[in-house]
C-alpha cells in the first residue's frame, strides 16, 4: 500500500513485497504494515530529538499554539456544560494524549487535542442528557463515559478494517469546506461570548454590564489587530533578525499577555464582589468539582441501559468525524512539500487513536483527536532545526523528525494543570478574541475562501511581480464559479445543520458526505482540466510579469484576464503535444 502523503523517500522505505492493503479484507494489514515500518526507526525518532538542544524552539512554539486554544475550549466547555467540564479538564485530555501521542504514536509529528467541532457534539449531548428524565446532568459524565467507550470500539473496527486506506479521496474539497467550517463555528463563538459578557457581572447594575461589554469587545479586537501585526514582523526592518522571527513565531502568545496587561486598566469600583472585565475562571486540577470526573468509571452503571444503547449515536456521529478529520489533520502534516523521510501510519495512528478515547472516556475527559492548524505547523517548524542555515541552506528545509518537541510541548500543557492562578489573571475577552484571530488564520492558502474574493476581485490591477493561483488562469470563469458555488452551498447544508438544535450533532455525517461527493458527483459535472486546478493537494502560482492596466492596450485572447494569459501561455512550436504542451513557459513558483 502506497503513504498517499508521504515523499518518495518514504514510500521506498517499505518492503517491496508487502501486499496491498484494501479496506475490509487483510484484518489488521494496515495496522501491522505501519507497525513494521516505524519500528526500526523508533529508537533513531528519540536520538535525533536529544541530540539537538534548539528542539526547544519548537517544541514552546507549538506549545503556544496548543494551551492558547486549549484554555479557550475549556471556558467555552465550562458555559455549554455549566462546569462539568472547564479547563482542567481540557487541559489533562491534552496533556495525556500528546504524551501517548509522542511516545507510542506511528507519526509522533501529529499534534493532537481537543478541537471545536467536539465541543459542537458535547453541547448537543448536554442538551439531551439536560432534558432526558432518566439521565440530567448528574449523570452527564457515565453517560459520555459510554458514549466514548462506543466510539473506541468502532476506532478499533475501522482501524483493523483498513479503513484508512480512503485517506486518498479526502481532497482539498472537502478539507476546505471543513476548515471553513471551524472557522464559522470559532467566530461564532467568539460572537456568542461577546455577546454574554454583556450579561456580566450577573449581580452588577446594567451600567457596570455594559461597560463590561464594551471593554471587553474593545479588547478581544485589539488582541486580533496586535496579534495579526506581530506576525508580520518577518517583514519589519526594526530589530536584528533574530528577534523579528521570534516576535513573529510568538506573535499571538505575546499579544495575550499584552492584552492581559491592559485589561487592568479598567477595572471594577472597590468594595463590590464582582469584577471588570469578567476573568478567566480557572480551579485547579485538584479542587473537588474537577476531581469528581475520576470516579466517572464507578458511576457508568447508573445510566439505564435504554440511554446506554441511545449512546451509539452520538458514538458514531464522533467516529466519523474523527475518522476525517484526525486522518486530515494527519495528512497535513506530512505533506509532499514537508519531503518527510519516514513513513506514514495511518492505520496504526487511528488504532492509538481508538486506544486514547478509550482512555479518556473512562477518566471522564473529553476525547481529543488530530488539530488544526497546529499539525502541520508542528512539521513546519521543524524544518531546518540542527543545521547550519548560512552555511548549508540546501538543510534549510529539511524537517527534523523526532519525538522530543511533541513530548515536551504536551508535559508543558499538563504543567498548566497547576498555573491556574495565572490562568485566571486573564480576562475571558482574550480567549473570544483569540478565537476571532484562530479564524482569520485559517484563511491563508485557503483556496476556497480566495474564489470567494474572486467575486470582488479587480484582476486587472495586478502589478508586476504579484503572484496569482495558477487555476485563475487556466480554469474557465464558468467552471470555477459553479465549482465555488457549489461548495458555498455545501457549506451552508453543514453549517444550518448545526442550528438544528439537538438534530445539530449529526453535522459531522454531512461533512463526511462531501467524500462521496466529490469522489462520484463532481467529477461528472465538471471536466477534469479543471479539477486539476481547482481540487489539487497544493496550489501553484504564477508571478505576473507586467502590469495588467498597462498591458491591456497589447490585445489578449482573454480580455477579462489582461494580457497576463497571452504572455505566460505560449504554445510551442510543432504543436502542443510533447513535454511542453500549453504550459511549456510556464514561470511558476510553488
Amino acid at each position: 500500500s502506497s503513504c498517499p502523503s508521504s515523499s518518495s523517500n518514504a514510500a521506498a522505505a517499505a518492503p517491496a513485497s508487502e501486499a496491498t492493503i484494501v479496506f475490509g479484507k487483510g484484518w489488521g494489514q494496515g495496522v501491522l504494515k505501519d507497525a513494521r515500518n516505524r519500528k526500526p526507526l523508533y529508537v533513531d525518532d528519540w536520538k535525533r530529538g536529544l541530540k539537538f538542544p534548539a528542539i526547544f524552539a519548537p517544541a514552546t512554539y507549538i506549545f503556544f499554539a496548543s494551551v492558547l486554544p486549549a484554555l479557550t475550549f475549556g471556558e467555552q466547555f465550562r458555559d455549554e456544560t455549566e462546569e462539568l467540564f472547564s479547563i482542567p479538564h481540557i487541559l489533562c485530555a491534552t496533556a495525556i494524549a500528546g504524551v501517548i501521542q509522542s511516545v507510542f504514536g506511528g507519526q509522533p509529528l501529529l499534534i493532537v487535542g481537543v478541537a471545536e467541532p467536539i465541543v459542537l457534539v458535547y453541547y448537543y449531548m448536554f442538551k439531551y442528557a439536560e432534558s432526558t428524565d432518566d439521565l440530567g446532568a448528574e449523570k452527564f459524565r457515565p453517560f459520555c463515559g459510554w458514549v466514548l467507550i462506543f466510539t473506541a470500539l468502532m476506532h478499533f473496527v475501522l482501524a483493523f478494517a483498513n479503513a484508512s486506506e480512503y485517506i486518498h479521496a479526502f481532497t482539498r474539497f472537502s478539507g476546505e469546506t471543513f476548515g471553513t467550517l471551524i472557522a464559522l463555528l470559532f467566530l461564532q463563538a467568539a460572537v456568542k461570548g461577546l455577546e454574554h459578557e454583556f450579561d456580566y457581572p450577573a449581580d452588577a447594575p446594567v451600567a457596570y454590564r455594559t461597560v463590561n461589554g464594551l471593554w471587553s469587545v474593545f479588547l478581544a479586537l485589539t488582541l486580533v489587530l496586535l496579534a495579526v501585526w506581530l506576525m508580520t514582523a518577518r517583514t519589519w526592518h526594526v530589530g536584528k533578525r533574530w528577534m523579528r522571527e521570534l516576535v513573529a513565531d510568538y506573535g499571538a502568545a505575546i499579544a495575550v499577555v499584552i492584552i492581559t496587561a491592559l485589561s487592568y486598566w479598567v477595572t471594577e469600583p472597590d468594595g463590590v464582589s464582582w469584577e471588570i472585565p469578567t476573568r478567566i475562571a480557572c480551579k485547579q486540577i485538584y479542587d473537588s468539582d474537577v476531581t469528581g470526573t475520576w470516579s466517572t468509571t464507578s458511576k457508568l452503571g447508573d445510566v439505564p441501559s435504554s440511554q446506554v444503547a441511545v449512546a451509539l449515536i452520538p458514538a458514531l456521529i464522533i467516529t466519523v468525524l474523527f475518522f476525517f478529520d484526525h486522518n486530515v489533520s494527519s495528512q497535513l502534516a506530512q505533506v509532499d512539500d514537508f519531503g518527510l523521510e519516514k513513513p506514514c501510519a495511518y492505520h496504526y495512528d487511528f488504532l492509538l487513536q481508538g486506544l486514547n478515547t478509550l482512555l479518556l472516556g473512562l477518566l471522564g475527559l473529553p476525547p481529543t483527536n488530530g488539530v488544526l492548524p497546529q499539525a502541520p505547523m508542528h512539521t513546519r517548524s521543524l524544518m531546518g532545526v540542527g543545521t547550519n542555515r548560512k552555511r548549508e541552506p540546501e538543510k534549510a528545509t529539511i524537517v527534523l523528525e523526532q519525538r522530543v518537541s511533541n513530548l515536551i510541548q504536551s508535559l508543558l500543557v499538563g504543567v498548566c494543570m497547576f498555573a491556574s492562578p495565572l490562568i485566571k489573571l486573564m480576562p475571558r475577552a482574550v480567549l473570544w478574541g483569540y478565537f476571532i484571530f484562530m479564524a482569520i488564520e485559517s484563511f491563508p492558502g485557503n483556496q476556497f475562501i480566495h474564489r470567494l474574493t474572486l467575486v470582488f476581485m479587480d484582476l486587472k490591477s495586478l502589478r508586476k511581480g504579484e503572484t496569482l493561483p495558477a487555476y485563475v488562469e487556466l480554469v474557465p470563469r464558468s467552471d470555477t464559479m459553479k465549482f465555488t458555488l457549489m461548495q458555498f452551498l455545501a457549506l451552508g447544508c453543514v453549517y444550518a445543520v448545526t442550528w438544528a438544535g439537538v438534530y445539530g450533532i449529526a453535522f459531522p455525517i454531512l461533512i463526511m458526505a462531501l467524500v462521496p461527493l466529490r469522489q462520484y458527483v463532481i467529477p461528472k459535472l465538471f471536466p477534469a482540466s479543471s479539477l486539476r486546478y481547482l481540487d489539487t493537494a497544493e496550489d501553484v502560482e504564477e508571478e505576473i510579469e507586467a502590469d495588467r492596466e498597462d498591458a491591456e492596450t497589447a490585445g489578449s485572447p482573454h480580455p477579462e484576464f489582461g494580457a497576463f494569459v497571452q504572455q505566460k501561455h505560449v504554445i510551442p512550436e510543432g504543436g502542443g503535444g510533447g513535454g511542453g504542451g500549453l504550459f511549456g513557459k510556464r514561470n511558476n513558483k510553488a
